[in-house]
């Protein structure tokens, strides 16, 4: 059963794509429809119970006034002769999937309809929001969104589900959103400056690191080719917090510096490159902005001492790492492609850390409990880097996601580099302590 609901805003227009959407864009162009559903950003809303419950004519006209109300909901990418562009149209209707549970069943029905969603890809000229109710009594329990990631991140996607919650509780947004992502477009179109910068400071780095990572192919792989693992750990939450407040950094900071020494310890680069995912939402104009901002950075790191150590002399390279992180895609591709042709070898580090986290968990810091827990994740025939680690909130605790091609990191190996990673900074929080 569908739900049809018409949406309306007095913004619209034709721009090119900003710089973190092309980022994004080529990432799932590189992968292909098969595997492009890998970026999908999924969430779920359980709908508020304050105030009684909700017809789908209701919760159908919240959505609306959502989509109505951010530039990027009403995006269309589509690929033309020159390149993706998109269009912002001032008015259109959304369908809805409808799915009707039993109240015992409605948890289960709403994970497999967002799994179902989020399970193919966006195609060229596709609406970029796909939305699905649960249904029980004639009343929406739970709303289901899968936002296409060309027009939002992850932190995108949380403001959508604030704002659809907060015109459920209270039938009103007060303020407008803080920038439009045709707003964004012009602002970046004017910045080239900032962007050759950027350009140049990552020229320089790469000067001084390997061609990649893993430039070499160790065996035939496993199937499918880019396997993923997550490890789950309360002793690794609790010794990451530890070493932040010793070291008055984040624990994300933490745990791309201790990845980025393990990989010098694993691979024998003297110095290693690392691309932290750099969400780019540093002041009040992206605080509510509807967009994907996300851009690598890049961080470097020779030579080292300990971690607590390390931490400490490196924390200013890896805060420029994230201020480098914002810059045209095309000419980052073009100053890229001119060095691979100087050195006959392509030259990127493929090594990417993301922090998918909402935010810092405080209980981490005090919880040490727990068993740890490595699971392996399906895998995908294709992906666009050999090497990414993602941090996420797993089953409670924090998890550590490492999916990689395994003709360069084998699945033993990978398991392995996800142990090593708990078992030092765990000590080196335990030294810490010790002191």
């Amino acid at each position: 059963m569908r739900l049809s609901v018409d949406f309306a805003s007095d913004r619209s227009g034709r721009a090119e794509l900003a710089w973190g959407q092309r980022d994004i864009w080529g990432a799932i162009h590189d992968v292909g429809p098969g595997s492009a559903h890998y970026f999908n950003v999924p969430r779920l809303l359980a709908v508020p119970r304050a105030g009684g419950p909700r017809r789908p004519g209701a919760v159908a006209a919240a959505l609306a006034e959502v989509v109505g109300r951010h530039d990027a909901l009403r995006s269309v990418v589509r690929l033309g002769v020159a390149g993706p562009y998109q269009e912002v149209a001032a008015a259109g209707t959304l369908s809805i999937e409808m799915v009707e549970a039993a109240r015992g069943d409605v948890d289960d029905v709403a994970a497999e309809l967002v799994a179902r969603l989020a399970g193919r890809s966006f195609g060229d000229g596709e609406q970029s929001l796909r939305a699905g109710f649960v249904v029980c009594d004639g009343a929406v329990i739970h709303v289901a969104l899968v936002l296409s990631h060309v027009v939002a991140d992850w932190h995108a996607a949380d403001v959508v589900v604030r704002d659809l919650r907060m015109l459920l509780l209270r039938g009103v947004i007060a303020r407008p959103p803080s920038s439009q992502l045709l707003d964004l477009v012009r602002e970046e179109e004017a910045a080239s400056a900032g962007s050759d910068r950027a350009v140049a400071q990552w020229e320089a780095l790469l000067r001084t690191v390997p061609s990649a990572v893993f430039p070499s192919v160790v065996g035939p792989g496993a199937t499918p080719r880019f396997a993923r693992a997550v490890l789950s750990s309360p002793r690794l939450d609790h010794a990451a917090h530890v070493l932040a407040r010793r070291a008055g950094v984040s624990t994300a900071t933490v745990l791309l510096v201790a990845v980025t020494m393990l990989l010098r310890e694993l691979t024998g680069h003297q110095v290693c490159g690392i691309t932290p995912i750099v969400h780019n939402r540093f002041d009040g104009r992206s605080r509510d902005l509807v967009s994907s901002l996300n851009q690598l950075g890049l961080f470097t790191l020779g030579p080292c001492g300990s971690l607590a150590e390390t931490l400490v002399s490196a924390y200013p390279a890896v805060l420029t790492s994230y201020r480098r992180a914002r810059y045209n895609p095309l000419v980052m591709d073009a100053m890229i492609d001119r060095m691979s042709a100087d050195r006959g070898v392509s030259i990127f580090p493929s090594c990417c850390f993301n922090d998918l986290r909402p935010g810092e968990d405080p209980g981490g810091a005090d919880h040490a409990d727990g068993e740890s827990e490595l699971e392996w994740l399906p895998g995908a025939d294709r992906r666009n880097c050999p090497f990414c680690m993602a941090l996420m909130r797993w089953k409670g605790t924090l998890g550590v996601e490492l999916s990689a091609d395994t003709t360069r990191l084998p699945q033993s190996e990978m398991a392995a580099l996800l142990h090593r990673l708990e078992s030092f900074v765990v000590e080196s929080a335990r030294r810490e302590f010790a002191t």
